[in-house]
């Protein structure tokens, strides 16, 4: 049986609700280790990772109840070109600070980034 629109929305945000949850873990783990700025970092670096997600499932999904296969189809990658984009922002943004810890803010970067490829196996999205 295939899933409904509203149903795949609904695992898009789930999916985006578990790489914050897990970006907060992250910075958690960076305070208690590291102290109050490689948290603030790492904070940063889930946000990069979760963002980027939320806006392309925000812009990816809005046609695929309504509308024809084609303008999903440019919907997505519309969303998918703002995605990149927005990362490459955020992380020019956040780069540009003095005080950055990069170890802190690439770590929870990329576990938050993994957290998307495995957040399907333990919830069943």
């Amino acid at each position: 049986m295939q899933p409904t629109a509203r149903q795949v929305r609904i695992s898009a945000y789930k999916l985006v609700g578990t790489q914050m949850l897990v970006a907060a873990l992250m910075a958690l783990v960076f305070f208690l280790l590291q102290g109050g700025q490689a948290a603030y970092s790492a904070l940063q670096g889930g946000i990069i990772a979760a963002v980027p997600n939320l806006v392309f499932a925000l812009y990816a999904f809005r046609f695929i109840a309504h509308g024809s296969a084609e303008q999903a189809l440019k919907s997505f990658g519309r969303g998918h070109t703002l995605k990149i984009l927005l990362t490459i922002g955020l992380f020019i943004g956040v780069m540009r600070q003095d005080d950055v810890v990069a170890s802190a803010l690439l770590t929870s970067y990329i576990i938050t980034l993994l957290a998307q490829w495995s957040a399907a196996f333990f919830f069943k999205l």
